[in-house]
C-alpha cells in the first residue's frame, strides 16, 4: 500500500461553503480513518455556501440533489450532515485584500461548533485524553467560479490549507485540523478554542465562488467501535504532523529528517534510539493494528532489532522490529523481549530489507500478536510470551515507531508511512 492509497474513514458531515457563515455569538460555551457502526446513516443535507463579492453577502443555499455527492467517493455509507444540526462552522467577517498582479484574496477565521449528543474528535472518554485525534475540515470540491463582472477564465484557490491527503478517495484533498475535542452541544467545551484562517484567492473580475467541505473527527466510545490515526511520512511527526506524535530520544545524536518526501531516521552512535509515540487507549482485551510502510537503508550487518513499531497495552510490550543480520540487504523480522532481543522462535527472515516494504501488527487482545510483512503472515507468539509492559504513569498505553537502542553505531532506515487503528485487528 503507497501513501496516496491510505483514506481517513472518520465521521464525514457534508457542508458547504464555510465563509458563507455568520460568526458564532460571543455566549457560545468554550472550552486522520474511520466507520461509524453504531449509528445508522441519515439523510445527507448537502448545502452550498456562496461568497458574493460585489454585494459582501454570504449565504447559505440547499442543493437540489438525491443525497449529496462526495468527491471520488470511498466512504462509508454511514455519511450524515446538515449544517445547523449535527455541526455548525463558522467564522468572522470576510476580509478582501488590495489587488495584487490581477488577483485579490479573501480571508476570514473559522471555528467548529459540535452539535452532537456525545464528544468529536477523539474516542477517549477521559476527562483529558492522553493525545486527541482531533477535527479536520477538508475540501469536498474546489471553489468554482459562480459570478463574474466580465467575461475571463478566471480561477479561485485555497491558499492557506494546513496540508492535503485522500480522505475519501480522492486524493489531495486540502485540510484545515483543529488539535481539539468537543463536548456534547449545550455543555461546556461543545466549541473550538481556536480559529483557523482560511484564506482564498481569486482574479478581480470574480463576483462570486462556491465550495463544499466535509469535516472528519472521531467519536467517542460508544458511539463508534473502531478508530485509525495515520502519519503520512511528509512532515516531521513531532512538530509539523497533524496530528502530533511525541518525540522520545536519547542524548549522543539522532537525528531525524525528511528526504526525498519520506522520513528519514539517523542514529550516529552506540545504544542511540529515536521513537515517537502517541498515548492512546489500547488495554489488555484490546483489538489492535499498526503498519508501516519503511525499509532500512544501513543497519550495520548487525543481528541486533533496530527500527520498528510497537504497542504496549500497559500489560504487554508489542514490538515488531527489523534487523539486518545478513548484509546485502537480507534481514529479520520478529517480537522483541525485555533486553531487545528476538524472542525464541518468534522471528523469521526477511529478503530486500534495503528497500520498501509494509510491515503490519496485528494485536488480538490477550490472545496472540502476527506480524504480517507485505500482506503475508510472518511470525506469531502468544500473548504471554510477550515482555511486560514499559508504560509509565505519563504514558500507561501508547503506539511507537522509530529506532531502539542497538549494539551497532551507524543505523539509518526511511518511512513512508505509519498508522494504527484501535478496535480491530485486521484492515
Amino acid at each position: 500500500m503507497t501513501r496516496a492509497a491510505l483514506s481517513n474513514h472518520a465521521i464525514l458531515i457534508v457542508l458547504c461553503g464555510v465563509v458563507a457563515c455568520g460568526e458564532g455569538p460571543s455566549s457560545l460555551n468554550r472550552t486522520t480513518i474511520l466507520q461509524p457502526t453504531t449509528h445508522p446513516a441519515t439523510t445527507v443535507a448537502h448545502l452550498r455556501g456562496t461568497v458574493d463579492v460585489a454585494t459582501g453577502t454570504m449565504t447559505f443555499d440547499p442543493v437540489p440533489s438525491t443525497g449529496g455527492t462526495i468527491a471520488g467517493g470511498g466512504v462509508s455509507a454511514s455519511i450524515y450532515g446538515d449544517q445547523g444540526v449535527t455541526v455548525r462552522i463558522y467564522n468572522s467577517a470576510v476580509v478582501t485584500s488590495a489587488p495584487v498582479a490581477g488577483k485579490k484574496t479573501y480571508s476570514a477565521n473559522v471555528g467548529v461548533q459540535n452539535l452532537l449528543g456525545y464528544r468529536i474528535g477523539d474516542e477517549q472518554n477521559g476527562a483529558t485524553p492522553a493525545d486527541t485525534m482531533g477535527i479536520y475540515v477538508f475540501m469536498n470540491t474546489a471553489p468554482i467560479v459562480s459570478g463574474t463582472s466580465s467575461p475571463c477564465t478566471c480561477t479561485v484557490t485555497v491558499k492557506s490549507s494546513q496540508g492535503s491527503r485522500p480522505f475519501t478517495s480522492a486524493s489531495n484533498q486540502q485540510f484545515w485540523y483543529w488539535p481539539e475535542l468537543l463536548g456534547p452541544t449545550g455543555g461546556g467545551g461543545d466549541t473550538t478554542l481556536s480559529r483557523n484562517a482560511w484564506v482564498f484567492e481569486a482574479d478581480t473580475q470574480v463576483t462570486r465562488f462556491n465550495f463544499d467541505v466535509l469535516v472528519s473527527a472521531a467519536w467517542s466510545a460508544p458511539n463508534e467501535s473502531m478508530w485509525k490515526v495515520t502519519y503520512y511520512g511528509d512532515s516531521l511527526p513531532d512538530t509539523q504532523a497533524r496530528p502530533r506524535w511525541r518525540l522520545a530520544a536519547t542524548t549522543g545524536g539522532p537525528t531525524a529528517a525528511m528526504v526525498g518526501g519520506d522520513l528519514v531516521i539517523n542514529l550516529k552512535k552506540t545504544k542511540d534510539s529515536l521513537v515517537y509515540l502517541r498515548r492512546d487507549s489500547v488495554r489488555t482485551g484490546t483489538n489492535a493494528l499498526m503498519e508501516a510502510r519503511m525499509r532500512l537503508d544501513d543497519g550495520g550487518n548487525s543481528s541486533d532489532p533496530q527500527p520498528g513499531i510497537a504497542i504496549d497495552d500497559s500489560t504487554k510490550y508489542i514490538g515488531a522490529f527489523l534487523s539486518d543480520s545478513g548484509g546485502a540487504g537480507r534481514g529479520r523480522i520478529g517480537f522483541v523481549n525485555a533486553t531487545g532481543t528476538f524472542i525464541a522462535g518468534a522471528s523469521d527472515t526477511v529478503g530486500a530489507v534495503r528497500s520498501f516494504k509494509v510491515y503490519q501488527l496485528r494485536k488480538f487482545g490477550a490472545d496472540s500478536a502476527v506480524i504480517y510483512v507485505d500482506g503475508v503472515r510472518r511470525v506469531r507468539t502468544t500473548y504471554a510470551a510477550l515482555p511486560p509492559s514499559k508504560a509509565t504513569a505519563l504514558s500507561p498505553s501508547y503506539f511507537e515507531f522509530g529506532f531502539t537502542a542497538g549494539t551497532v553505531r551507524t543505523t539509518a532506515s526511511s518511512w513512508d508511512y505509519v498508522l494504527y487503528q484501535i478496535g480491530q485487528a485486521t484492515p
